[in-house]
């Protein structure tokens, strides 16, 4: 049966926009998650550190699997692990029972990095880029349209059908998997290293229980600190690992080269540099107008203020590639993170009214779409066909912990601001302008990835 470009990309697409609709909708829903289950504030918080650190364990190990395995076949088992959890939280008579099923459902983003083996795979050479790009466009999307719907539909419905209905919508996705996407060949004679995988997700474990817990005890204290060593002790015997095995889980050889490093240095920045849109933003929004630099938002409006900057990344998405192939590859992600800075710079400056709130939102929307979907471009293109799904679970990681660090440094920020109970319009502008600086540290990295694709290093055997 022939199947179609539209087919291949769009199985997938369905299942990551709606996880990542149900994830932003979770934190809006946690007053009547807290009331119906009695939970207290420390595990409403695990509710979001199950998920995490499952999504960091996962990542790169399904990313494997994907290298070495038919990645329909590791598609639909990912499908279905992500659904069971879907499953378990919906029926969840107690908080306990749904933050088991939160971390089994945070499995869900290791599709990211197995849609880029997948593309590379099946489709052809001018529609890569573009599946790369509706894969990160549509996520800006989801999280967007999450943060203006999440009130209404929990207010009507009830924070249990919102695991329902993705539950309905992952099965849905999995038919359509079933169908449009073709099997891919085994890689032959490659294993997964096991010691590998769990070193590394033991350490990624550690750390980030030892961000999560900063946030509470502090960065000097004796948890956080034990913690975060312990971290460093057992990723660096993974590294030791690593270099030791026949097959490891990531070719640290291939990592170390211009194309994955750099994308992976810029993978980090992006997600440190978001601290200052993901936490100081929504909470300037909330501030009460007559401050002069509030808006006085409700979760809602807040939402409605996000919401240009999952438009304005659907929207360039399909051009990425066409861009690419004009301005080459370099160039785009110079570009792409430039905007990131100065749209990020912009609301250090403008921030007192909508437009100018919408307009910086706009150009960093634009930006990061732009500049992550040229990064994974710039793996699936130069990576050997074995290795790229591996590699790009590395980058999106990479992501995940820059974003973690940067939420913990922002909110510190804004707190060393605050004055009478709201943090000072000076702390934003404060906040802003430091993501704004650590911003140009991913285009430093985008400098370092050759203009034009070379041939792929065969991994390591």
């Amino acid at each position: 049966m022939s199947r179609s470009a539209f087919g291949i990309i769009g199985a997938p697409v369905m299942f990551l926009g709606l996880l990542q609709f149900l994830e932003i909708m979770i934190s809006p829903a946690l007053p009547l998650i807290q009331q119906e289950l009695a939970a207290s504030p420390g595990q409403l918080a695990w509710l979001f550190t199950g998920g995490l650190i499952s999504s960091a364990v996962s990542t790169p190990i399904v990313g494997r699997l994907a290298d070495l395995y038919n990645k329909r076949t590791v598609l639909l088992c990912l499908m279905g692990v992500t659904a069971a959890g879907t499953l378990i939280s919906s029926l969840a008579p107690n908080v306990l029972v749904l933050i088991i099923g939160l971390t089994v459902q945070g499995v869900w983003l290791g599709m990211l990095p197995l849609t880029v083996g997948l593309f590379r795979d099946t489709l052809p050479p001018e529609r890569i880029a573009t599946g790369n790009g509706v894969v990160i466009g549509i996520a800006a999307l989801a999280s967007a349209l999450g943060l203006v719907l999440a009130g209404p539909l929990i207010s009507l419905l009830g924070f249990r059908w919102m695991f329902l209905m993705t539950l309905i919508g992952t099965a849905g996705a999995a038919i359509w998997a079933w169908f449009a996407v073709p099997s891919t060949a085994r890689a032959a004679g490659s294993r997964i290293d096991w010691a590998g995988a769990l070193l590394l997700g033991g350490g990624l474990t550690l750390l980030m229980l030892g961000l999560t817990v900063s946030s509470s005890s502090g960065w000097n204290a004796p948890e956080t600190l034990a913690l975060l060593g312990s971290s460093v002790l057992v990723l660096a015997v993974w590294l030791i690992v690593e270099r030791r095995v026949k097959d490891p889980l990531v070719d640290l050889r291939l990592l170390a080269g211009r194309s994955a490093s750099g994308a992976t240095a810029i993978g980090f920045v992006l997600g440190f540099a978001s601290f200052g849109l993901v936490v100081a933003l929504p909470l300037m929004l909330t501030v009460p107008a007559e401050t002069g630099y509030g808006m006085g938002a409700t979760i809602t409006q807040i939402g409605l203020y996000l919401f240009p900057l999952g438009v304005a990344g659907t929207l360039v998405a399909p051009l990425v590639g066409p861009l690419t192939r004009l301005l080459g590859r370099r160039a785009t992600l110079v570009l792409g993170n430039a905007l990131i800075s100065g749209g990020t710079a912009m609301l250090a400056f403008l921030h007192t009214s909508p437009w100018q709130i919408v307009a910086g939102l706009t150009v960093v929307g634009l930006g990061g779409t732009i500049a992550l979907t040229a990064a994974l471009n710039v793996v699936a293109a130069d990576m050997p066909a074995e290795r790229a799904a591996g590699v790009s679970g590395v980058v999106f990681i990479a992501k995940s912990v820059g974003g973690s660090f940067g939420a913990q440094i922002g909110g510190m920020l804004l707190a060393a601001g605050t004055v009478g109970g709201l943090p000072s319009e000076q702390s934003f502008v404060n906040t802003y302008l430091f993501s704004a600086a650590i911003g140009l540290l991913a285009i430093a990295a985008a400098l370092t990835i050759r203009t034009e694709s070379p041939t792929p290093v065969p991994a390591t055997t």
